[in-house]
């Protein structure tokens, strides 16, 4: 049996089986976190992509989005397409973004900076796994007025 067989079968007698799809433009931040995400028995990282597009076709239970070098356009994208898959969402940041941090919060998401580090971040995910799913988007998602 070989070490996916294994890991699978371990998730499913845990009745877990978390797909979790890693979205980065940066190809070794695409690469660490998929390593660091595939050692836990619990989560099946069911790929890593450039950018949202993979959303739809991979059909993640959550999204792990790398917010570096994301405009808030497509931030918007990616949320309104996670929505639309039901797919729950963890965004990572350099640096505080507060209109970036809005959106993800108000769809649901949870806003996290790279600082923290990795650990936690799979913990975080089966946390996700017991709350409700993204809704549907219900028309453009904007940011309230920062003052």
């Amino acid at each position: 049996m070989s070490r996916t067989q294994r890991k699978q079968g371990a998730a499913c007698a845990l009745g877990y089986a978390i797909r979790t799809l890693v979205v980065s433009q940066h190809e070794a931040v695409r690469q660490q976190l998929v390593a660091y995400l595939s050692r836990s028995p619990r989560l099946t990282v069911s790929g890593a992509a450039f950018d949202a597009v993979r959303i739809i076709e991979a059909q993640p239970d959550v999204l792990v989005l790398d917010l570096s070098r994301l405009g808030l356009t497509d931030l918007r994208a990616a949320i309104e397409a996670a929505g639309g898959v039901g797919a729950r969402l963890i965004a990572l940041a350099s640096l505080r973004d507060p209109r970036a941090e809005e959106l993800v919060l108000h769809a649901g998401g949870r806003y996290q900076l790279k600082a923290a580090g990795a650990n936690g971040l799979a913990e975080q995910i089966l946390e996700m796994r017991a709350e409700p799913a993204m809704p549907p988007p219900m028309g453009p998602c904007q940011p309230a007025a920062v003052s």
